[in-house]
């Protein structure tokens, strides 16, 4: 009996731990998922989708934190709601990804278009953007961008 208790907890075990490896059709599904909260300003979304000690690095500012990104986030989100911000179009394209066991660096291309503040825009970045999966989920751990156009 102790025998069979011993193996059914080692098959347990086993595969829980198979079911918590991480996957790139997760990942994509995250980044997808992120991307979506990103372009309609869903804060509680993506307050949920990346790190504690998340660092967000770009063309703009020196690097800040999870804190100030999301506050930076919920002014965007007001902007949106106010028709202040209007994106016609929000896309990843070149999309790379190496994975390093439960860490993923993606690189890509982001093509944001649309109008703010009356102004047009058409704006080109590459992007950096560091993934870790943290229980059970896939979470963006750091980005870096650069405007190319």
């Amino acid at each position: 009996m102790k025998l069979l208790s011993a193996l059914f907890l080692l098959l347990f075990t086993i595969g829980c731990s198979e079911k918590s490896k991480p996957s790139l059709d997760e990942l994509s599904a995250a980044i997808e998922e992120f991307n979506v909260a990103f372009e309609i300003g869903d804060t509680t979304k993506l307050a949920s989708m990346i790190t504690e000690n998340y660092v967000h690095t770009n063309s703009s500012w020196k690097s800040f934190g999870k804190e100030k990104w999301l506050s930076y986030m919920k002014s965007r989100r007001e902007k949106l709601e106010k028709g202040l911000i209007r994106v016609s179009e929000y896309n990843m394209e070149e999309y790379s990804v190496e994975l390093f066991e439960n860490t993923a660096l993606v690189t890509a291309k982001i093509i944001s278009r649309g109008v703010e503040n009356d102004e047009p825009f058409d704006k080109s970045f590459r992007v950096t953007n560091l993934w870790v999966f943290q229980d059970h989920q896939w979470k963006r751990a750091g980005f870096h961008d650069t405007l190319i156009q």
